[in-house]
């Protein structure tokens, strides 16, 4: 009692420090709805959620009291303002609950956790774990292969984490990986490998984002070429690549991760108090009298890409370019071209995603000749799965919509202001997207908000023209959104990677973020800093290899395996 006592003191004494930090900057702004208590919300949901681990109590709380920020501090004295909180509550979570594109995802967590629970059942992915064991002899080998299929899967984040996530659990649990090392390798391979991908989903939308900045500011380039222009300067997704294989080779750990892996080499593969996102599916085995064969997965998960890509490029109007010269379905640029011209990625998501469940049952059928019943009973556990992680996104999705309303974005981005040495203007910009996609829980949404605000103060630090300062201080939104993404506990794609490796979310997040901010501080040490100063990308990468290959030796721990 005592320690839950001492954890709740601790949460309240970070959300009074938060408080009067934010009071005490609160910027003057001429926007009157750029207020200092706007970051309240996302700051009492995240402390929560990692001080109490009751992930949905949390994200609850900071909704409620955004709702009611929305509308009493105006009129503080009116039981009408109190009562109008109720009524936005209500609508913000039924906006959020309707929307197509929240839908469509919560759609694709279902098909995807249902095709999977039947795989398993039909003993696909038994096949595949016997067929891997062959090169994975190991715990390092299993991650380094795990690795290696995220850099495969790297046309949608999404897919990435559900594909990667659970089909690589069965091998990794057999190799005593720990399921918190599989939940980081899994997200730290999502969304910085589609991030800085030549095509994939993520480019289509910050190349839109560009075009709108491109028009505004009068850019003498289009928005593709500024997203070229980035990628040299996308440290923290690079660097986080690089950082991935240095760990890995290491067989080296700190912090939590040191634990949960030292833990899991005993054979204990989770926390004792762990609580699982996607547990029903830890239950199911493969039928006793299911043929087991790898072709029962490989036509699912088969289907699921050929459909996916088929799908994107459909939607990017690749027929309409195939038409006029066939030989555009071998050429990189127009693929490129096409994926990011594709504005419905997630309906594409759902058409692959149940035809790869109904191919699933049929090879279940016939393949590897189940019955009915226990096909019927493996998509009600797959289906049943779901239903936690569909509370957390629909929660988290909420606080985000409440943190857009109260400002939150803007309010980090006014407190910096305009007035900013040019040296270390890239990297305020990094560490504010950060904090923002921390606190909404949404690298997207904190792009869109950061780029046109922040490409206008670099722009005349350039002394208005297209110069460093503007292509470094994308690229700096670009990945602090990323890597605000990757510690925020109620991030999509974070929650997404605890239900896909079944592990519990708290841990995941605990366990991932001295890791992220490892790589983020060697981003801004040893990547914006002396880009700013010329230094190119190679010799970055040299000195940053180095880097983490010290501090594994001198500060990591060695782990047997």
């Amino acid at each position: 009692m005592s320690i839950i006592k001492s954890k709740i003191v601790i949460a309240a004494l970070v959300i009074m420090g938060f408080s009067v930090m934010a009071w005490s900057v609160q910027p003057l702004s001429n926007e009157s709805s750029v207020v200092w208590y706007s970051i309240l919300p996302p700051v009492i949901a995240v402390a929560f959620a990692i001080a109490t681990r009751r992930l949905l109590l949390s994200l609850a709380a900071g909704v409620v009291l955004g709702s009611i920020l929305i509308n009493v501090p105006p009129a503080f004295n009116q039981v009408s303002a109190w009562t109008s909180s109720l009524n936005t509550l209500g609508i913000h979570l039924w906006n959020v609950i309707s929307d197509p594109f929240n839908l469509a995802v919560l759609a694709f967590i279902m098909l995807m956790l249902t095709m999977v629970s039947i795989v398993i059942l039909s003993g696909g992915l038994l096949a595949i774990v016997r067929w891997l064991e062959k090169y994975a002899k190991g715990p390092r080998s299993t991650q380094l292969i795990t690795s290696l299929m995220g850099f495969l899967v790297f046309i949608d984040d999404y897919a990435n984490v559900m594909i990667v996530g659970t089909s690589m659990r069965p091998i990794s649990d057999a190799m005593l990986v720990s399921r918190e090392k599989l939940a980081f390798i899994v997200d730290a391979t999502a969304a910085p490998i589609s991030g800085i991908a030549l095509m994939s989903t993520w480019i289509g939308y910050e190349v839109g984002i560009f075009s709108e900045v491109s028009v505004a500011l009068g850019f003498d380039r289009d928005a593709y070429s500024m997203f070229l222009d980035a990628l040299g300067f996308r440290f923290y997704c690079i660097f986080m690549i690089l950082y991935i294989f240095v760990n890995i080779g290491s067989r080296r750990e700190f912090g939590g991760m040191l634990l949960a892996e030292r833990r899991s080499r005993l054979g204990e593969l989770s926390a004792p108090d762990a609580i699982f996102l996607s547990k029903v599916n830890d239950n199911i085995e493969p039928e006793k009298t299911a043929r087991i064969r790898m072709s029962t997965a490989f036509y699912p998960f088969g289907i699921l890409f050929f459909m996916l890509f088929l799908g994107l490029w459909i939607d990017g109007g690749g027929l309409g370019l195939l038409a006029e010269e066939p030989l555009n379905l071998l050429s990189l640029s127009v693929w490129r071209e096409v994926i990011s011209a594709s504005e419905n990625n997630v309906h594409v998501l759902n058409i692959a995603g149940l035809l790869a469940l109904l191919t699933a049952i049929f090879c279940a059928i016939v393949i590897a000749t189940l019955p009915k019943q226990s096909i019927g009973r493996a998509i009600k556990q797959g289906a049943k799965s779901a239903f936690y992680p569909w509370q957390i996104l629909i929660l988290a999705w909420t606080l985000s919509v409440i943190c857009n309303e109260l400002q939150t974005g803007p309010f980090l981005v006014a407190v910096v202001g305009d007035s900013m040495p040019v040296l270390i203007y890239p990297v305020i910009v990094f560490i504010l997207s950060a904090a923002a996609a921390i606190a909404t829980g949404t690298a997207w949404g904190t792009m869109a908000i950061f780029i046109p605000i922040t490409s206008q103060i670099a722009f005349q630090l350039d002394g208005g023209v297209y110069g460093l300062v503007t292509i470094v201080s994308l690229a700096a939104v670009l990945d602090g959104a990323i890597f605000g993404d990757h510690c925020s506990p109620i991030s999509d794609t974070t929650v997404m990677s605890s239900i896909a490796t079944s592990c519990d979310h708290i841990h995941h997040v605990r366990t991932q973020f001295p890791y992220a901010l490892l790589v983020a501080a060697s981003a801004i040490g040893l990547g914006y800093l002396p880009a700013m100063l010329g230094t190119p990308l190679w010799l970055a990468m040299i000195l940053v290899v180095g880097f983490f290959s010290l501090f594994m030796l001198f500060v990591a721990k060695k782990v047997d395996g």
